[in-house]
């Protein structure tokens, strides 16, 4: 058998939760206790006081999205169906509000505004959070295999080909500011390129590939831009991990109070200091090292799940 790239994105089993918007907020205002009384409750006001556009509507923008506004509370856009991606999309966009609220508190309107490569922490801190909530709450183990699924294939995506992307990003740039002749044929083969020196073996090639390049919006409207979207990863996931793995309530305490620090700090630092304050160092490969150890942590859990079935 042949094993190609989009095979990866195929569903290990067939099923599919549904969950009522009501049944998500109390996920999510549960997954948060973590981070303190202060924050769930803050959390619980923003679905009570109906922050958040939820369902879809005729004219309605698609997606999710966040937008703040200074002096008053952040609105969340949804085009809510009850999918497991739209829970996720809740509580992801839900850090961001979060980290605007607090933001917004601490800091004058000059430094209320944080940069990307801090405003993905938020949000994807959120996800692991929720992730942990849903997998002790499933109901069965199909849910907690298309659940560990989703979460290894949001790591790939997030960290891995983000990753690849803003490799591939520099090495575009590199040719047009050495004065080489910029082609769809050249950025198609610098896309293949990259992706069989990436994959290996691992992939059987295939000549479409070359043409990934051309429908990623960012690399046209928003040049390096992408590679945030790992750096935030491997950041929130070094926060997680050394959440979870404090050996006190005291220790465990320490940790999310520098994480409170990161999102009351706004823009008032360099990215790299604020984060610093959080207890990460994206200098050297603590981060990185805590993406892989959950990556392997969740395969090792999906394993166990699919020799039950």
């Amino acid at each position: 058998e042949k094993y190609y790239l989009y095979d990866s994105f195929a569903a290990l089993i067939q099923h599919e939760t549904r969950y009522e918007y009501g049944d998500a907020e109390k996920q999510i205002i549960a997954s948060v206790a973590p981070l303190g009384k202060d924050y769930q409750a803050t959390v619980r006001e923003a679905f009570e006081h109906r922050w958040v556009d939820v369902y879809e509507t005729e004219g309605k923008r698609s997606g999710g999205y966040m937008a703040s506004v200074y002096g008053i509370h952040p609105y969340i856009l949804m085009n809510y169906h009850g999918t497991m991606d739209d829970v996720f999309t809740l509580a992801h966009e839900m850090g961001h509000a979060m980290h605007s609220v607090l933001s917004d508190k601490h800091q004058p309107f000059t430094y209320a505004g944080y940069t990307i490569f801090v405003a993905e922490v938020a949000s994807t801190l959120n996800e692991a959070l929720l992730l942990d909530q849903l997998l002790e709450n499933a109901q069965s183990a199909d849910e907690r295999i298309v659940l560990l699924q989703h979460a290894i294939d949001s790591i790939a995506g997030t960290f891995f080909t983000q990753s690849m992307f803003a490799n591939y990003e520099l090495e575009a740039h590199q040719l047009a500011e050495a004065g080489q002749p910029i082609t769809g044929e050249v950025l198609g083969e610098v896309y293949h390129n990259l992706l069989k020196s990436w994959y290996d073996d691992a992939i059987e090639d295939e000549e479409l590939y070359q043409l990934t390049w051309a429908r990623i919006p960012h690399f046209f409207h928003s040049p390096y831009y992408v590679y945030q979207y790992a750096t935030s990863f491997a950041a929130s996931s070094a926060i997680f991990d050394t959440m979870q793995s404090a050996t006190s309530e005291e220790e465990r305490q320490e940790v999310v109070s520098r994480y409170h620090t990161l999102l009351q700090s706004g823009g008032s630092d360099h990215p790299m200091e604020l984060l610093k304050r959080a207890g990460v160092d994206l200098n050297d490969s603590s981060a990185v090292n805590s993406v892989v150890r959950r990556l392997d942590a969740l395969v090792s859990q999906l394993e166990k799940e699919l020799e039950l079935t």
